[in-house]
């Protein structure tokens, strides 16, 4: 199995991956029912609401900078186990402060927490996963654990806790804190095998001559200012339409599962065959349509097929996503990539956020924020199918060819290994007749 030479990269990855499970438990009994619980139980505007959502990837920028270069000085695991208590703090905000200020100063607090975690977690994936040919199957991983954990939320959120409620809050805060402690018990303290080693102005300069990642990242602000406006739309339409708006959180469980059941096919049938930038194409086209079809949605089923619509569009790009940024970043440097990578989709997230409630602020039942939507989507296809043939990512991206092949035996050599994504976390392997 992948990481089997090295014992202590296997039980890593095991605990990076639970890790990434409980976050996105935490993150996801939260995201499809805040706007809810903004609105009714703090009762906020539309307007206040895109303000206070914007808030927290704005701040993410920040703490994914500060995580990804600290990640490479003092180390994965004290960095990780920090962002997830000071988001665990903000979690108990919600449900504790009322103002508009306050909810402010708690989306920021969040998002500092959020993007100190994320990006650390993810070098110190690809650090474990050390050959080249391992990291698309940790990074498949990693994308199955996100489901799992993104799918048991809305199940706990609405048969559990009772839909959009005080008590999700601090549910979801104390998953904060037990990932923090799991994380900073069980991870390897510093940098793994190697000792931090301090890295000079002028290798972070070189980051600023990757001309290829420089441009990837910029266009990434515009995908993933188009992919958060599901978080803001879908709850706000469920709002407006649904007898029981909470109802909604099944939707993201629902999607996961959709992940689960889906993402390797669609890896081995798509992605494994097109150029990545092809590959995040498809994917925006997806989230746009799968956007703009929400505003036919009059039930809970259309509201269903619309996050189908849209989720197939994430399985496109995200994976994709990550991968390329490994190619383009460099090892030493990876936290940094990834750090620069995070602040990348929180400027998209942020400005999504923000321009998303103002244009919803019009209505959900006008036909202009989701045909807006669809058109986005369509635009920003074409400029990632245009950026295809730029010489400098195509040069990069081409001389990795070797490697990709080598990446994708290696998952498929996974999948034949393994029943499924448990089954690897507890090290049953599939029989032999």
């Amino acid at each position: 199995m992948p990481f089997q030479s090295v014992n202590s990269n296997k039980t890593q990855l095991r605990i990076l991956l639970f890790g990434v499970l409980l976050s996105h438990l935490g993150t996801y009994m939260v995201l499809p029912i805040l706007p809810i619980y903004l609105k009714i139980h703090k009762g906020l505007d539309i307007s206040s609401i895109g303000i206070i959502l914007a808030v927290t990837p704005f701040a993410f920028q920040a703490g994914s900078l500060s995580g990804g270069f600290l990640a490479d000085r003092i180390g994965r695991r004290t960095v990780i186990a920090i962002g997830a208590w000071i988001n665990a703090l903000a979690l108990s905000g919600y449900a504790i402060v009322n103002q508009v200020s306050l909810l402010i100063l708690v989306a920021l607090i969040s998002g500092i927490g959020i993007g100190l975690n994320a990006p650390s977690t993810k070098a110190a994936i690809s650090v474990v996963a050390s050959s080249d040919k391992n990291k698309t199957t940790a990074f498949s991983l990693r994308g199955i654990a996100a489901s799992i954990g993104t799918a048991l939320a809305g199940l706990l959120t609405y048969f559990v806790l009772g839909g959009s409620s005080s008590v999700v809050f601090f549910v979801a805060s104390g998953l904060y804190v037990v990932l923090g402690i799991i994380t900073w018990l069980f991870l390897q303290k510093g940098c793994g095998d190697e000792d931090c080693t301090p890295v000079s102005i002028k290798e972070y300069k070189e980051i600023g001559k990757n001309h290829a990642f420089i441009l990837f990242s910029i266009v990434m602000v515009f995908v993933w200012a188009l992919y958060t406006q599901l978080s803001i739309s879908l709850p706000l339409r469920a709002e407006s339409i649904l007898p029981d708006p909470g109802v909604v959180s099944l939707i993201w469980t629902i999607n996961s599962i959709l992940v689960i059941l889906l993402q390797t096919l669609i890896t081995r049938r798509i992605i494994d065959k097109i150029h990545p930038m092809f590959s995040i194409a498809a994917g925006s086209l997806f989230l746009g349509i799968g956007l703009g079809t929400i505003y036919f949605s009059t039930n809970f089923y259309w509201l269903i097929l619309s996050g189908a619509i849209f989720i197939i569009g994430e399985m496109l790009f995200v994976p994709t996503m990550d991968i390329t940024i490994t190619r383009l970043g460099t090892a030493k440097l990876i936290g940094a990539f990834f750090g620069l990578s995070n602040f990348v989709s929180g400027l998209g997230e942020g400005a999504g956020k923000f321009l998303g409630g103002q244009l919803l602020s019009v209505g959900t039942s006008s036909a202009a924020p989701w045909l807006l939507y669809c058109l986005y989507g369509v635009i920003i296809s074409l400029v990632l199918v245009a950026l295809r043939y730029w010489k400098p990512l195509r040069t990069v991206l081409d001389k990795k060819e070797d490697m990709i092949k080598d990446e994708r035996s290696k998952f498929h050599n996974f999948e034949n290994q393994f029943t499924n994504f448990s089954d690897w976390f507890l090290g049953r392997r599939k029989r032999t007749p």
